[in-house]
């Protein structure tokens, strides 16, 4: 047989997959798309989650007005991380705990200047409006000096908000983790079913007019 009549022979083996290939590759495409389908499951049942905090947000939209125009309100509420911190007694606790209540949460820490000057404004905020729908819950986030935060908490007066502490700062690498966070003080709006509504960076007169219109109005209350 001459060499021209091999050459289909040869061409023909080398265009052939192996089977294992094909069951690799089978495999492959098998897990592809149970990822994108766990994947895209996963979004609606957030988006289910928080279709009620949609509709508050964008009723609420036009109060982050004044002293809280700083305000970001989600567009596409999604649920929060449960984060965990310690609480007054010193366990730990998470958001999980204040479902049902529409929650401030701010970041704080004794060496954030802003977070000192503001910190007064939320102890105010949580007198007026602290009920069994609506707490502030400001977490401090100093990993050194423990001491320091109640001490300086004493000093100016705070008597309303409760101490809540993350001295590992892990609150603050998993909000960073997911976008949330980029410095401090850090606020977020958390409504009843624990979906983010509300997001800014910096400080704010909270207990302002404006502050207390825009809490009230996720919590369902008169300012």
């Amino acid at each position: 047989m001459t060499e021209q009549q091999h050459a289909p022979v040869q061409t023909t083996r080398s265009r052939a997959v192996p089977a294992f290939v094909l069951i690799a590759l089978a495999a492959m495409a098998a897990t592809g798309f149970l990822y994108v389908s766990a994947g895209q499951s996963g979004k609606k049942g957030e988006n289910a989650a928080c279709a009620q905090t949609q509709q508050t947000a964008a009723r609420i939209a036009a109060l982050a007005k004044g002293e809280v125009a700083a305000m970001t309100i989600a567009k596409d509420p999604q649920p929060m991380p449960d984060i965990v911190f310690n609480g007054p007694d010193g366990q730990p606790r998470t958001l999980a705990d204040f479902k049902g209540k529409t929650v401030l949460l701010n970041l704080w820490a004794t060496w954030c200047v802003p977070c000192r000057q503001e910190m007064p404004a939320l102890d105010r905020l949580q007198k007026q409006a602290g009920s069994d729908t609506f707490e502030v819950v400001a977490v401090n986030v100093d990993t050194a000096r423990l001491d320091r935060p109640k001490a300086f908490l004493d000093e100016i007066g705070v008597k309303s908000l409760a101490y809540y502490a993350d001295p590992k700062a892990d609150v603050l690498v998993e909000l960073k983790q997911s976008g949330k966070l980029v410095g401090l003080p850090t606020t977020l709006l958390i409504d009843p079913s624990g979906c983010q509504i509300g997001l800014m960076t910096g400080p704010a007169a909270w207990d302002s007019a404006d502050g207390q219109a825009l809490v009230a109005s996720v919590a369902g209350t008169t300012p």
